[in-house]
């Protein structure tokens, strides 16, 4: 193959792996929007309960939401920062 066409084929294969890292940022996007939601229910409805049973219940489902939107966010930040790097 000639040189020229190394280089075109690369230069494919690196922009498709950057749309495909897109793609990724976006899907994490929506994810973390719909985390946030499920977030601010759950406060609602802990705010409204009075059993203390179920108030554990909701507390330790929303320590769960917030652990994962954390990761979500340093992974959306990772994947930003190899984005740009390429």
């Amino acid at each position: 193959m000639k040189t020229k066409k190394l280089i075109r084929k690369m230069r494919a294969f690196l922009s498709a792996d950057r749309r495909a890292q897109a793609k990724k940022v976006d899907s994490l996007d929506k994810i973390l929007i719909k985390l946030e939601k499920k977030e601010a229910s759950l406060r609602e409805k802990l705010d409204g309960e009075d059993k203390k049973s179920r108030r554990q219940e909701l507390l330790q489902k929303l320590e769960v939401l917030e652990a994962q939107r954390k990761k979500g966010k340093k992974l959306r930040e990772e994947l930003e920062a190899t984005g740009d790097d390429a």
